[in-house]
């Protein structure tokens, strides 16, 4: 395929990127939400319905064929029948087809439900196998239980992060930093340039030059930007490719993916869409609370005292890396503690990459000597050698290996 964009304004790394980037077949990035549009109101709705029709976190058995399949239900099937046919009276979504195909694949992946098999295993939230039966998890429980609306925006905000695959962290990092003067982020910038960051792609990239690419991006007038648009949309339809779906390129799809991430972004208590741009969400049932802090300057006080407290530069290279991501809090309390230097760690990208493309998972640090371990609660570990892979001073090992113990009993 030769270059679409070049032509509207030659030279502009940001257009260079484009061009580059749908050469790849995985061009669209790797978003895990069905095509749902549902409210966080909605999802407690159907969860409180759940539970009562199967409490304590009892398995449901769920229909395993399309109604156009199979119309009747089995026996053992009736009470997900009854439960649907609730869920979709009160909260408008919930067909029986569309809740196990669809609306479950969510919930499971944000961890607010567990599916398994006919043998009563649970199923891997992000492969396709047969599901059986269903419960609610304990994050599930706590959802429709949590006292306050703000609480609720909380950890529900934790499943989104989940289902996004720690995608809010690396917004918060965007808008909160002063350094980096974003402010708003508009839907092509999310499709363009945030969604390549730390992924395995070859159009990977890090935070600093996302930054770099979205500054170039609005460089360019809104006429140009807006031809930017209709290019690709004239462009990338299917039936100007030949091949499998795989070689095929579809603007229409990708931007209904992102828009689909946008209104579920919404629903968090970090950001608000408005129209097709992204904003810090501020005031009431928002992470700052009361506070109307367009940027947390605590939060940026917390990015220099890492540099003071470490006795440190910066360096070409390497990004400050949350070790208990963010979005993690079920509380303005917990977002301050995890918003502390001594959950901290300035890594070089590779490693920050590999750490985004496990979903942010790697939280459990301790140490070989002077190195420093993050590993998952599975298999996966990303090893920090001093100096090459992390820049810290190794005097303050002991208080950032405590303050992660901690954090670790307090955030799960």
């Amino acid at each position: 395929m030769s270059s679409i964009l070049s032509n509207i304004s030659s030279g502009n790394n940001s257009l260079e990127f484009i061009d580059s980037r749908i050469l790849d077949d995985k061009y669209r990035g790797s978003w895990s939400s069905q095509h749902n549009r549902y409210t966080m109101e909605k999802i407690v709705t159907i969860l409180t319905l759940f539970n009562k029709y199967a409490p304590s976190k009892d398995l449901m058995v769920i229909r395993t064929a399309d109604i156009s399949k199979r119309p009747n239900n089995t026996p053992e099937e009736q009470t997900y029948a009854q439960f649907c046919n609730e869920a979709k009276a009160q909260a408008g979504i919930g067909t029986q087809d569309a809740m196990r195909k669809n609306l479950f694949v969510d919930l499971h992946r944000m961890g607010l439900i567990e599916r398994y098999d006919k043998n009563k295993v649970p199923t891997d939230p992000l492969s396709k196998q047969s599901v059986k039966y269903v419960s609610l998890t304990d994050q599930g429980l706590k959802l429709i239980e949590s006292k306050t609306l703000l609480d609720k925006f909380f950890i529900f905000s934790k499943g989104v992060d989940q289902l996004l695959g720690g995608y809010i962290d690396v917004l918060l990092n965007l808008l909160r930093d002063t350094e980096y003067n974003l402010e708003k982020i508009s839907i092509y910038e999310f499709m363009f340039f945030v969604s390549a960051i730390g992924t395995e792609t070859t159009f990977n990239i890090n935070t600093d030059k996302c930054v770099e690419l979205i500054k170039e991006y609005r460089n360019l007038s809104s006429i140009q930007r807006k031809s930017v648009i209709e290019q690709l949309k004239g462009k990338l339809k299917p039936k100007n490719y030949s091949g499998t779906k795989t070689a095929k390129r579809d603007f229409h799809n990708w931007h209904n993916k992102i828009k689909q991430v946008f209104s579920i972004l919404d629903q968090t208590v970090y950001f608000e869409a408005r129209g097709e741009t992204l904003f810090l969400k501020k005031g009431q049932n928002s992470y700052a609370g009361e506070e109307q802090l367009t940027r947390l300057d605590r939060s940026l006080n917390e990015k220099y005292q890492y540099f003071v407290s470490h006795n440190i530069e910066k360096v070409e290279g390497f990004e400050l890396h949350h070790v208990v991501p963010l979005a993690w809090s079920e509380s303005i309390h917990q977002f301050k503690l995890l918003d502390k230097w001594q959950n901290m760690v300035y890594i070089d990208a590779f490693s920050h990459a590999k750490i985004t493309q496990n979903r942010n998972r790697n939280v459990v640090m301790s140490a070989s000597g002077d190195d420093l371990k993050l590993r998952d609660y599975g298999e996966k570990e990303v090893y920090l050698k001093n100096k090459d892979n992390i820049v810290y001073d190794t005097k303050k090992q002991t208080i950032m290996l405590g303050y992660n113990d901690e954090l670790l009993k307090t955030v799960q």
